[in-house]
């Protein structure tokens, strides 16, 4: 972790704050709107996919087909705005301040895929978690900020709990498909 952190630092640092604020930005409006929009990439993939496919792909590819271009576009922004404010005086601030700021985006990225693979029930091994610094200190961080920015878009976090509950539903209840089957034929 260390070395992925001291990574972020040398990268925010040539990128510079404004980029790395705007890389952080794009990062948890592309995770709030992916979840947003998780049902309709979803809906979007689905008739293309086999189900048995689909039970363990669909909500990944469906989320990562709204969460990279939305980051993406984001990125482009800030790398224009970065070009403009490169060669004024706020220029070596900007990159000192993008160093600290590159730290944060990678405990940020760290801790959200921890966060994944805790959901999907991938749990890390005691020996390596145990005796460790940076894991319990990085792993709470992306709960933390989405329970905080969620508060901003309630809706947002409503549709992802009924969405959760509605696909575990179906894709656990073999009774549900056959049913939403017999219900096409018959209408």
């Amino acid at each position: 972790m260390l070395i992925t952190l001291l990574y972020g630092a040398f990268n925010g640092y040539r990128k510079g704050l404004l980029v790395e604020i705007v890389a952080i930005v794009a990062f948890i409006v592309a995770m709030i709107v992916g979840f947003k929009f998780l049902g309709f990439g979803i809906d979007l993939l689905a008739p293309y996919i086999s189900m048995d496919v689909a039970r363990r792909l669909l909500p990944w590819l469906g989320f990562s087909i709204i969460f990279f271009p939305t980051v993406f576009l984001i990125n482009r922004i800030g790398f224009s705005l970065r070009q403009s404010l490169k060669y004024t005086l706020l220029g070596t601030f900007d990159s000192l301040a993008g160093a600290a700021v590159g730290i944060f985006t990678w405990v940020f990225g760290i801790s959200v895929m921890l966060w994944l693979l805790t959901w999907m029930g991938v749990r890390m091994p005691v020996k390596h978690t145990q005796e460790t610094y940076l894991y319990p200190v990085i792993k709470p961080v992306a709960p933390k900020v989405m329970d905080v920015t969620s508060g901003w878009i309630p809706i947002g976090t409503n549709w992802i709990r009924k969405q959760k509950e509605e696909f575990s539903r179906n894709f656990d209840d073999p009774d549900t498909e056959n049913a939403s089957e017999e219900a096409e034929k018959e209408g």
